[in-house]
């Protein structure tokens, strides 16, 4: 975390840079440097030693630049700034109201006051002779007595939480290539889309035991999913017959047998409201059948948004029936729509998850994150949009030498490029973006993350959610 010169001096007077500081917290507290495409800061480019550093505290919100585009990086940290960083990244949040037991309280900045306050209640940072000095440079003795006492909390146990599920749907790859991709992720929970519903009412089945095989040997679970491929009729078709609901719920149920399965996840989307108690019977039987055995049933849901899309599902009795309810946070901003934006916006985000807790328990939702974005353009008078990954994105940035620019507003970069005389907008995700919505639903006591989907993203997103989930232990512990 800290250590001495190449002579063997650790120099325990020499001012501490705000680099430096943010290398030594985000060490301490288990946080993985996060090599990004896009930079946070111009004067932290991607060749400085630094980078990786700032990069993840920027992803979890830990440290602030002196401006929106700088950092400043080799200034010397003082006593107040580093309360500051100290509380961002080790609580949630504190009290607005606050004691400064000090003789120079009147000296130190209005900004860092609540936070000073607090870490001095939890005694991170103490005075000297009732004086907290708050605009002198922070020394390397003291920032190693700051650290060790963080360590020494660190070394609590957290008991025996249930472990996060992060699921990752399978989507336009191969077995081989879904490997290959869920071996570079964060991913334990697979869910590759094996069932559909067709005409008849009768489920398809592309199953691939060798990827049961290969996940149950590394550890991860499989929950395939059954989905309806958006036919309202079809769907009707079989909810609203009990002999065919009931073969459904029987073939499902039958699967986790013959094919060694942990659970299945259900995606219907696009069937008529006038299905909704049909859909939530089905659900109850399914989970009955489900749980027999020993197995999961997750069901996805949109967000909550009083609208045809969301009416057929009633989610409080849904999360009675189902182990998970996974949302999917993500078409704020949809094709076809009559406004460009981004597909998941922060705020948006965070308040999909707020509404849904009103009505699901805390530890059945499944917050679902976009590992995609859109590209939007005006072409003969209409808005229009095409999907991209992420790793495209960044293609058509270096491509067309993309302006970036970081919006605090939605938590995103704002990107703008010309090609062929039109302009062209992103609201991209990487991983600060992915980072700060990860951090968001992990504020509370959910049930995990998934992502929409494995294979279109970059992997220091999967640093960034990691950073998020280790962070997150670390101020239970703390």
């Amino acid at each position: 975390v800290i250590s001495g010169d190449e002579n063997g001096y650790f120099h325990p007077t020499r001012p501490v840079t705000r680099a430096e500081f943010v290398a030594m917290l985000t060490r301490t507290l288990g946080i993985n440097p996060v090599v990004s495409n896009v930079a946070a800061y111009s004067d932290v480019p991607k060749n400085s030693w630094a980078y990786g550093y700032v990069q993840a505290a920027a992803g979890l919100n830990i440290a602030n630049g002196v401006s929106p585009t700088t950092f400043a990086p080799k200034r010397t940290i003082s006593r107040e700034e580093a309360a500051a960083f100290l509380v961002r990244a080790l609580e949630q949040s504190i009290s607005s109201s606050y004691q400064l037991p000090v003789k120079d309280a009147n000296a130190i900045s209005s900004w860092a006051r609540a936070s000073v306050s607090h870490a001095m209640q939890k005694k991170w940072l103490v005075g000297y002779n009732g004086y907290f000095r708050p605009t002198q440079a922070l020394s390397r003795e003291e920032t190693a007595v700051i650290l060790h006492r963080i360590q020494e909390n660190l070394k609590k146990q957290n008991g025996t939480a249930k472990p996060l599920v992060s699921l990752g749907w399978q989507y336009q790859s191969t077995t081989e290539e879904f490997i290959a991709q869920v071996k570079k992720s964060g991913v334990n929970t697979l869910s590759p889309r094996w069932y559909f519903l067709q005409k008849d009412g009768t489920i398809s089945d592309s199953t691939d035991t060798s990827l049961v095989h290969w996940a149950h040997t590394n550890g991860k679970q499989v929950w395939p999913l059954f989905g309806n491929k958006f036919d309202p009729d079809a769907t009707h078709t079989m909810l609203s017959d009990p002999n065919k609901r009931k073969a459904a719920v029987q073939k499902l149920s039958s699967y986790i047998d013959k094919y060694q399965l942990d659970g299945i996840n259900i995606d219907f989307e696009g069937f008529s409201p006038a299905d909704r108690n049909n859909f939530t019977l089905f659900i109850q039987e399914l989970g009955t059948a489900l749980h027999a055995k020993g197995a999961v049933l997750s069901v996805d849901i949109p967000p909550d948004g009083d609208s045809d899309w969301s009416d057929p599902f009633d989610f409080a009795k849904l999360a009675k029936h189902a182990d998970y309810l996974v949302v999917m946070a993500y078409e704020e901003h949809w094709v076809g729509g009559s406004k460009a934006g981004s597909v998941a916006s922060l705020p948006w985000f965070t308040k999909v998850i707020t509404d849904l807790l009103d009505e699901v328990p805390t530890q059945k939702l499944i917050a679902g994150m976009p590992l995609y974005t859109r590209d939007w353009y005006q072409s003969s008078g209409s808005l229009k949009s095409t999907d991209i990954s992420i790793p495209q994105s960044y293609q058509l940035l270096s491509q067309y030498r993309a302006k970036s620019v970081w919006d605090d507003k939605v938590g995103q970069y704002r990107s703008t490029y010309q090609k062929q005389g039109v302009t062209h907008t992103i609201w991209l995700e990487e991983s600060r973006s992915i980072g700060l919505k990860a951090q968001a639903s992990l504020q509370w006591q959910i049930g995990g993350l998934a992502y929409w989907y494995v294979g279109s993203e970059s992997t220091d997103m999967w640093t960034a959610i990691a950073n998020s989930i280790t962070l997150k232990h670390a101020r239970e512990k703390l």
